[in-house]
């Protein structure tokens, strides 16, 4: 019998109930949609990286429940934005292409910036985009995303071709790139100061971790669910 100190909640939306994706058991909040990489991003920001009240917020391919969590969060300074906001009925997204669009972001801006899964879709340096959304942070600002991880080895292969030849080639969902679990030191961590090793257990309890549904392989080595948090000071180019 499951007690009350190990029942699954949602951090997001509290809902009680998750859904099995595949070779996944019980990791999708049937009630907002969330994964694991969302709630460890609310967990943070209701945490260590909590930050001040009406905070600029700026999301990137917006997850539905992280969306509303981040829209209560920043009191209306809060802005979706998508490559293809059609993907994203309901949520006010606004067309952005960060291989066009992110030399216009001000800089000094956003207090909070969030990206899950987005790196491996585009086509450019993804480095550069980095670099430059950490320029928009405010002194005290926060970029949070998260990356593939698939194995130990980094891939990274942008090509010609139609549509259907991309897909092909990469796959229906296009990833370009795999950010390989033996080279994260030298591809994110060339770009900021980022602790060696990823330790989830710094930041929060192991029972709020358990009752989000995150479970323990993410909680110590780096993993699709694991999300990065840097600062404008953290940047070492």
């Amino acid at each position: 019998m499951t007690t009350d100190a190990t029942r699954l909640r949602c951090n997001i939306c509290g809902g009680e109930r998750f859904v099995d994706m595949p070779e996944r058991p019980k990791v999708r909040c049937a009630g907002c949609g969330s994964l694991e990489r969302t709630r460890v991003c609310a967990l943070r920001l209701q945490g260590d990286l909590a930050p001040r009240s009406g905070a600029n917020v700026l999301h990137f391919a917006p997850e539905r429940g992280l969306s509303q969590f981040l829209r209560t969060l920043s009191q209306g300074n809060y802005r979706a934005v998508d490559i293809a906001p059609e993907n994203y009925p309901g949520l006010g997204v606004q067309p952005f292409d960060l291989c066009r669009d992110v030399f216009s972001l001000p800089e000094a801006t956003y207090d909070i910036i969030v990206m899950n899964h987005v790196l491996e879709h585009i086509e450019c340096n993804y480095s550069a985009v980095l670099l430059r959304l950490a320029r928009a942070l405010t002194d005290d600002g926060v970029l949070m995303f998260s990356v593939p991880v698939e194995g130990e080895e980094f891939r990274d292969n942008i090509a010609l071709g139609s549509d259907a030849e991309k897909a092909g080639r990469f796959g229906a969902f296009r990833h370009y790139r795999n950010f390989g679990r033996a080279f994260i030191g030298q591809t994110l961590g060339m770009l900021f100061d980022m602790p060696s090793d990823y330790d989830l257990t710094r930041h929060v309890t192991e029972a709020q971790l358990r009752q989000a549904a995150i479970r323990p392989h993410h909680w110590r080595k780096v993993t699709g669910a694991s999300v990065f948090a840097v600062r404008r000071r953290d940047v070492r180019v």
